[in-house]
C-alpha cells in the first residue's frame, strides 16, 4: 500500500498537479495580503490636513 502511493507521487503528472495547487495557494495568499497594503488608500493618517 505505502510503496504504491509512493510510486503514485512519483509521476510527472502527479508532481505537475501538486506543485500547480501549491503555487497557486500562494499566488492566493499573495492577493490576499495585497487587499491589505491598502491601495488606492491614503498612505498616511493626516494626509487630509
Amino acid at each position: 500500500m505505502k510503496n504504491n502511493f509512493l510510486v503514485f507521487l512519483k509521476k510527472p503528472v502527479t508532481v505537475f498537479i501538486i506543485k500547480t495547487v501549491i503555487f497557486f495557494a500562494i499566488f492566493l495568499v499573495l492577493i490576499y495580503i495585497y487587499g491589505y497594503n491598502g491601495v488606492g488608500s491614503a498612505k498616511f493618517i493626516y494626509n487630509e490636513f
